[in-house]
């Protein structure tokens, strides 16, 4: 599933660039992919970060909380995909 989570924020990434192509190089095209770039890399760092704890042993408790992270990136960036959309 947490692979799952960047590869899909990577298609909704792409998404969003074709929509901010097709629209111009407008100042809320800029801000909406520099935001959904940003939150692509925190997300794949945040799921490398889950899999270097859960290899060291410290368990779901603790490394779980980096794969809400990852997820809840999921949810924003497919908000800006809606916004972009506009």
């Amino acid at each position: 599933m947490d692979i799952g989570v960047a590869i899909v924020q990577t298609i909704i990434v792409i998404l969003i660039l074709r929509n901010y192509l097709n629209i111009g190089f407008t100042r809320i095209g800029k801000i909406l992919l520099s935001v959904s770039i940003i939150l692509l890399v925190e997300s794949i760092l945040m799921i490398t970060i889950y899999y270097m704890w859960l290899s060291w042993g410290l368990g779901m408790v603790v490394a779980a909380p980096t794969l809400l992270i990852a997820s809840l990136n999921l949810v924003v960036i497919s908000l800006l995909y809606a916004i972009s959309r506009l």
